[in-house]
């Protein structure tokens, strides 16, 4: 169809791009001046920036001169065709509140409006139902701008984060290669990770954990829940950790790394940033003192965690106990009832916790006597007997039991 009413209506539709293009021509100046009045009257996070007068302008007109453009139907400009692009980068750099940046975008809806409105009046067609249809242009013009802006801001400041874990992640790994040699390093990783370098420090290594792994985030929020400062970063195939415990105590710290039990997770102390090193090596000799998964603090594991750290002169000293012991008939139920007696140091309460007779742990214990050539009754023995079955627990100890089965 193509009837006298229908070019009417589509040149009163038009009007607002007529409109659009007036205020772009001639009104732009004022409006960009009215809408930075509105601005800083109704956002206070503008208000209060501390901007250079002449630029924060020029960003508005650039945004008004976008939306007019865009609403006059006409080509795009190259000096303002990035318009939304730089302010979104620009306020992301600034850490300006996207919710502010936002509302800043609603008041040019608003000032748009009003101005295509009042011309609207001045021609006598502001009730007519054609006119009043085009003016959903100047919403979506304004609402491009916005999506634009928002997604320029969004973009820069995921940018900015992964730099700025890029930054901090090479500053921790530095710390842990040479920051006991270089005091400026840990002075710089404390300014960057955001710890004091006499802070306490929970250190935390986990054997090959997947990078995407649930556990990872949900420890993470654990400590977040906590209010405790943490940083975490691969290196190789180990996810290492720092965690400034504060006053909270060794177990709730544990507890919070609960997830990690799936893996090897080694676990010490160290009074100060400058330690995060030495805290790494004995978390790491906490996960060697044991070939099963599970979170290990070091202070609970001293004699498996000492027994893995010279692994040719303890396994000489471990083998030499344990070979005739091993090669015993019943030598798991053997080691099983040594391992409860050297713990609890009685043999009546060996028999409760096993739920065996006292005279069958008896013989279990006089059997592994007689293979060893120790007395249990003895120190010295008794502790070169706890020392072996310690050192048959850590990755060395597993692989040589089963070498014996």
């Amino acid at each position: 169809m193509s009837g006298p009413g229908r070019r009417q209506g589509g040149a009163r539709h038009d009007a607002v791009q007529a409109i659009a293009r007036r205020l772009l021509e001639e009104r732009l100046d004022e409006l960009t001046s009215r809408a930075l009045e509105r601005l800083e009257a109704e956002e206070p996070a503008y208000a209060s920036a501390d901007w250079d007068p002449v630029q924060k302008r020029e960003g508005m007109r650039r945004t008004l001169e976008l939306a007019l453009t865009r609403l006059a139907g006409g080509p795009v400009p190259r000096t303002v065709s990035r318009a939304t692009e730089d302010v979104g980068r620009e306020r992301a750099e600034q850490a300006f509140p996207l919710t502010a940046l936002m509302h800043s975008f609603q008041l040019d809806l608003r000032t748009l409006w009003e101005a295509v409105l009042a011309e609207g009046r001045a021609r006598g067609i502001s009730a007519d139902p054609d006119f009043l249809d085009g003016l959903i242009r100047v919403w979506e013009a304004t609402d491009a701008n916005s999506v634009e802006v928002v997604d320029a801001y969004r973009r820069t400041e995921r940018d900015l984060a992964s730099h700025r874990a890029e930054v901090r992640n090479r500053a921790f790994t530095r710390l842990v290669l040479e920051g006991e040699q270089d005091p400026s390093i840990v002075a710089e990783a404390s300014t960057l990770l955001g710890f004091s370098e006499n802070v306490a420090l929970t250190v935390v290594v986990v054997e090959s954990v997947p990078t995407g792994d649930p556990a990872v985030s949900q420890v993470d929020d654990a400590l977040r829940r906590g209010g405790l400062l943490r940083h975490f970063g691969w290196m190789g195939d180990e996810l290492l950790g720092i965690i400034g415990h504060g006053r909270r105590d060794e177990e709730a710290v544990l507890a919070m790394l609960r997830p990690f039990a799936p893996w090897r997770c080694g676990v010490a102390e160290v009074p100060g940033l400058a330690l995060t090193a030495r805290g790494i090596r004995f978390a790491r000799a906490a996960i060697r003192s044991s070939a099963q998964p599970g979170v290990r603090h070091v202070e609970g594991h001293w004699i498996g965690a000492i027994m893995s750290a010279q692994e040719e002169l303890t396994g000489a000293m471990a083998t030499g106990v344990l070979r005739p012991l091993l090669e015993l008939r019943d030598s798991d139920s053997i080691v099983e009832t040594l391992r409860w007696y050297l713990d609890l140091g009685s043999v009546a309460e060996v028999a409760a916790r096993t739920y065996r007779h006292r005279n069958t742990v008896g013989n279990r214990l006089q059997a592994a006597e007689e293979a060893t050539g120790l007395k249990l009754s003895r120190p010295n023995d008794a502790a070169r007997l706890v020392l072996a079955l310690a050192w048959l627990e850590t990755d060395a100890g597993a692989r040589y039991r089963a070498t014996m089965s």
